[in-house]
């Protein structure tokens, strides 16, 4: 399956890590958050992160622009869910919440996508059970910063 379309679920210390390093690769990406003040701190932290890479010389100046363009940032989780590859959530540690945005993600994208999660503390099989096709979600525990330490 080709990706193309990747959603973050969460804006925070790791999404928007996430965010930076799928548009590197130039795939098209939403970040997605709840509230349009953690949007705009993540792009701003996107910023500043290209931005140091092009003083320590890891990119060039070039690079930063086509990056920024291939991110987008919405509160409207339904609306980037339906037009997702693959799904990459990455909200606080609080399983409640990460069952509830798996059910929706369950609902509201394609049955072919990939729904992965970052957790840290939570077993797989407790999310995706909420799902209605629980064979697609999986378990990525990224190091961290993942736009310098990109392992998976």
């Amino acid at each position: 399956m080709e990706i193309n379309h990747v959603i973050v679920v969460g804006a925070g210390t790791m999404g928007h890590g996430f965010a930076q390093i799928f548009a590197m690769n130039r795939l098209s990406v939403w970040v997605v958050d709840e509230r349009e003040e953690l949007l705009k701190q993540a792009r701003g932290w996107i910023m500043d992160n290209l931005n140091y890479m092009v003083e320590l010389g890891e990119i060039g100046r070039a690079a930063v622009q086509p990056t920024l363009s291939h991110i987008q940032f919405t509160t409207d989780l339904k609306t980037a869910a339906s037009k997702a590859d693959y799904v990459l959530e990455a909200v606080n540690e609080n399983l409640d919440l990460k069952k509830k945005i798996f059910q929706r993600l369950g609902q509201w994208t394609q049955p072919h996508v990939v729904l992965a999660t970052n957790t840290s503390s939570f077993d797989i099989n407790e999310l995706s059970p909420v799902t209605d096709h629980p064979e697609r979600v999986i378990g990525t525990h990224w190091f961290h910063p993942p736009q310098i330490t990109p392992c998976v």
